[in-house]
């Protein structure tokens, strides 16, 4: 490609100078002018712009323009190209996450739209993000979303390189763990004083309550999460002291067979042990139920993650336990199990139990691996019965 040099009078700090430029006919015919240069620093000295173009590549001045707005137009639809090639990978999105990309898509393109996907740099969005006044996560969002489009854009040869933005750092409060002291105040051994400590109207009933102390002690002597426990139903106890984990209530309040970031290849199921005390508290709710049932059901209805919370902190105001200052929630009692056995079991086992993920136990998180590994997870039981009986 033939590129010819020619000089224009620009102004420059306050003065002016003559820079040089250069044009060429793209593949359409079209004469294209361009200055010399780069990081809007212009050549001054024709040597300087003559290296300039001895560095251009001829494929990088005539790829196809296009802008961001132009791009992104459809990127996270349902049926757009990225969700079925990421769905094709065993990526798929909820509508809860997709609204969310949808929403830091427009915030993107609303800044950086008229752009040129070439001509965009890391401290234009650096700047950006830092004063637009969202929170962290939110910023976090929006760079997942360009990174995103940055990597398609880069498989379709329209960028040289993905920008890479060092993602905003969390201001979370430390997430509160419960002492043995409080454990032993809240789940006391005998039926009468469980219902006392648990309940927080007076017009509950004595079987919602029992099912919800249950529910939360299972929480705390597994290590389950609420999308988990919320989901667990009869068809999951292998035998009356091993569950296998391998469903979860999604955003969307339905049941779905799969775990937190799960894929086609990984659905990272497992089987977590349960102390005798809770086998003999949950075996009081069987009754006659079907295996397909949910074990934890309250006034007859499946339990929402927002009551669950709710009904869980009034019980712990009730009982003294200060939940805001030390943010104690339902997680809080999946930090509580991991803590305690940490200091008492392997750490192989422990994330075998708890679903953390590592490279070396990736392989694990499916049926037949769990199931295979529960003679292994069985030898604990001693350990945990110690804890939490």
């Amino acid at each position: 490609m033939i590129k010819h040099l020619f000089q224009r009078t620009i102004t420059r700090n306050g003065k002016k100078v003559k820079a040089w430029y250069y044009w060429f006919y793209d593949k359409d015919g079209k004469q294209v002018r361009k200055s010399c240069g780069t990081d809007g620093k212009p050549c001054l000295l024709k040597r300087e712009a003559e290296a300039f173009l001895d560095s251009l590549d001829d494929e990088e001045l005539t790829r196809k323009k296009i802008t961001f707005e132009e791009y992104c137009k459809g990127f996270y639809d349902d049926d757009s190209r990225f969700i079925r090639k990421q769905a094709a990978r065993g990526y798929l999105y909820q509508k809860k996450t997709l609204t969310m990309k949808q929403l830091f898509l427009r915030m993107f393109v609303s800044k950086f739209g008229n752009k040129n996907v070439n001509d965009i740099n890391i401290a234009e969005i650096e700047n950006w993000l830092i004063d637009i006044p969202y929170s962290s996560s939110t910023k976090n969002g929006i760079l997942t979303v360009f990174e995103e489009i940055e990597q398609e854009l880069y498989h379709e040869n329209l960028i040289d390189n993905p920008i890479r933005i060092k993602h905003f750092k969390g201001k979370h409060a430390e997430k509160g763990v419960f002492t043995l002291q409080e454990i032993a105040r809240l789940f006391p051994i005998n039926y009468e004083e469980l219902i006392k400590v648990w309940r927080v109207r007076t017009d509950e009933k004595e079987s919602d309550i029992y099912t919800f102390a249950t529910m939360i002690y299972t929480i705390l002597s597994t290590g389950m999460r609420s999308s988990e426990i919320r989901a667990l139903q009869w068809n999951q106890f292998i035998r009356q002291d091993a569950i296998l984990i391998n469903a979860m209530i999604d955003s969307s309040n339905e049941r779905v067979n799969r775990l937190k970031k799960w894929s086609a290849e990984n659905k990272r199921w497992r089987i977590t042990v349960l102390p005798d005390r809770t086998v003999k508290m949950i075996n009081l709710l069987r009754l006659d139920k079907s295996d397909n049932d949910y074990v934890f059901i309250y006034e007859g209805k499946q339990i929402t993650t927002g009551f669950l919370l709710l009904h869980f902190k009034a019980v712990l105001k009730r009982n003294g336990i200060d939940h805001q200052k030390r943010n104690l929630t339902i997680h809080s009692l999946r930090f509580t199990y991991n803590t305690l056995m940490r200091r008492e079991i392997s750490d192989e086992d422990l994330r075998l139990m708890v679903g953390h993920t590592s490279v070396q136990m990736t392989d694990y998180y499916d049926k037949s691996r769990a199931i295979d590994h529960l003679d292994n997870l069985l030898q604990n039981k001693k350990t945990i019965n110690s804890i939490f009986n």
